[in-house]
């Protein structure tokens, strides 16, 4: 169980099931001491319009612990453009970014790596969410190398790895990119991706593979709280691992 989850949806994501004060109630329970909601950006159907994340500055600490409101945001075509204009981005305690279903993205193989990257470079996004799916397969070695150089976290995502760490391409791609960041000192992050509050802090679908992929504890920046907070404390042009 993650102690620290910064990749969480409320209700407000639109297929999320919990308020965010439901999910701090059950985030105490379960011992996190970090809680990040990071509500779908506005392209995706169902999400929440723009204006939505005006409010996500306001909140520090719920329920005794703390409180990281921000955005998931959606890179919507392959010169990684999001869909959150700067003056939202600013007020979010956390921005994660990735390729996701029912948004307006549309591009090939080649695309879905040309956008990640390009994603990286925008200096708000501090995380990349699932950096490989098996609808959206990227080059791994460009993204790790992206991330290295723009300080980009990349994130292990314990509801996909439920869904697709049965494929052998999957874990591989996943085994190369450990390996990687490993060699180059690039942590990782783990998020539960979690849509229901008692799906918070989960990281067993990851715990499953752990060997198998080649991650190792002291990989894991949700290991690192006082590391991580100064990550994320940072302007992302200024904080070096």
């Amino acid at each position: 169980m993650l102690k620290i989850d910064l990749h969480t949806h409320s209700l407000m994501s639109g297929h999320g099931l919990n308020t965010v004060f439901e999910m701090a109630a059950e985030a105490k329970r379960r011992g996190i001491r970090i809680l990040g909601i990071a509500d779908h950006g506005p392209s995706m159907e169902g999400a929440p319009h723009e204006g939505y994340f005006w409010i996500s500055d306001k909140l520090e600490n719920l329920k005794g612990i703390k409180i990281l409101l921000g955005a998931e945001v959606n890179i919507i075509n392959k010169s990684g453009k999001i869909d959150l204009s700067d003056n939202y981005l600013s007020k979010q305690r956390i921005v994660i970014a990735g390729i996701h279903d029912k948004t307006p993205y549309k591009g090939s193989s080649e695309d879905h790596t040309t956008a990640l990257v390009n994603a990286m470079s925008n200096k708000y996004v501090k995380i990349i969410s699932h950096p490989f799916r098996m609808k959206f397969k990227s080059n791994i070695k460009k993204i790790v190398n992206a991330a290295c150089s723009t300080n980009t976290l990349l994130e292990l995502n314990d509801q996909l790895f439920e869904k697709e760490s049965i494929n052998s391409r999957f874990l591989e791609a996943y085994r190369m990119l450990v390996d990687l960041c490993k060699k180059s000192g690039l942590p990782i992050i783990i998020g539960s991706d979690a849509h229901v509050a008692n799906r918070i802090g989960e990281n067993k679908n990851i715990l499953k593979v752990k060997k198998l992929i080649g991650l190792t504890d002291n990989m894991i920046i949700n290991n690192r709280e006082k590391e991580l907070e100064l990550f994320l404390g940072s302007n992302k042009g200024t904080y070096h691992f």
